[in-house]
Order: C-alpha cells, then sequence, then structure tokens
C-alpha cells in the first residue's frame, strides 16, 4: 500500500537539510513527540551524500484493530534508515527504510527535498507498506499506513515549529 504527502517548509532548503542532519534538533523532535529511548546510531553528511539511523521506541497512534492485537506492544522498537544525496544545487533526494521489531511488514520509501526559491522548500514523501502474511497481510498493511500516516505529520509538524 502506497500513500505520497507534500510538506513545504518556510525555511530554506539548507536550513530544513540542517535540522534533518542535526542530532539535537532528533532528540527534540523525539521528546516532543513522546518517544523514548532514543538513539542518533549514525549521523553523517557532506556536501554530496548522507545517513542518519535512529532507534527508538514508539506508541501507535491509531486504535489497533483486534484481528492485530497478537501483533501489538505498548512500545515498539523502532529502526530508521534514511541514505540522503544530492541531486543538484536545490533538490536532494533521500531512500528510507523503516523496521518495527516484531511486525512482518516492509516500510520503505523515499523523499525529494526541493528548494523553492530562498526562503522556502518542499519535501515531498513517498511511502510504501507491505506484509506478505496470508489473510493479515492486508489489514496489518492498512493499519501500518493510517499510522505511519498520522506519525509523519506529527514529525511534519514537530520540525516546522522547532525550524
Amino acid at each position: 500500500m502506497k500513500f505520497d504527502v507534500v510538506h513545504p517548509y518556510d525555511a530554506s532548503l539548507d536550513t530544513v537539510l540542517g535540522a534533518f542532519f542535526d542530532e539535537q534538533h532528533i532528540q527534540d523532535k523525539n521528546d516532543r513527540l513522546g518517544h523514548r529511548n532514543v538513539q542518533v546510531r549514525e549521523l553523517k553528511c557532506d556536501d554530496t551524500a548522507g545517513k542518519i539511523v535512529v532507534e527508538r521506541e514508539m506508541t501507535t497512534s491509531v486504535k489497533v484493530p483486534g484481528a492485530l492485537a497478537g501483533f501489538h506492544r505498548e512500545w515498539n522498537a523502532v529502526r530508521q534508515e534514511e541514505h540522503w544525496f544530492r541531486k543538484d544545487q536545490g533538490e536532494w533526494h533521500c531512500e528510507f527504510r523503516v523496521r518495527i521489531d516484531g511486525v512482518p511488514a516492509k516500510i520503505q520509501g523515499n523523499m525529494q527535498l526541493k528548494g523553492a526559491g530562498g526562503e522556502a522548500c518542499t519535501n515531498h514523501v513517498s511511502l510504501d507498506v507491505r506484509c506478505e502474511i496470508p489473510l493479515l497481510g492486508k489489514k496489518i498493511a492498512q493499519f501500518l499506513v493510517e499510522d505511519t500516516r498520522i506519525k509523519i505529520e506529527q514529525e511534519y509538524d514537530a520540525t516546522r515549529g522547532m525550524l
């Protein structure tokens, strides 16, 4: 299951990218969102590429359907890995993966952070969730899409508020 979202920022591409790669920003954003045990495992960026690996514990944002109760835990260990590269002077691309311990699904996607003239930029986020479990796979994927969509919006609101 796929979905796309567009996030405009009233800040330059360099400012937003700088926040994405700032360890204190990552910690503060996760604190605001109520996540716990946040660990930045890798954080590096130069003029052409970057990598971010963050592990944290998160709760769900939506009610867990009864059919999925066996997979549900109050807190879930989540690992997010992002690989960024500069496309040109005004655009960066990212490929990312998210792994939730104990959840048999693949969450991956990409982002395109594009400058929009001076003090503005836009982040285009595309996400794909797949679960190959017979009978429950579609329900698990739908739940993860709903939960992830809310989390992405919460992260966007937190980042905008912190810029």
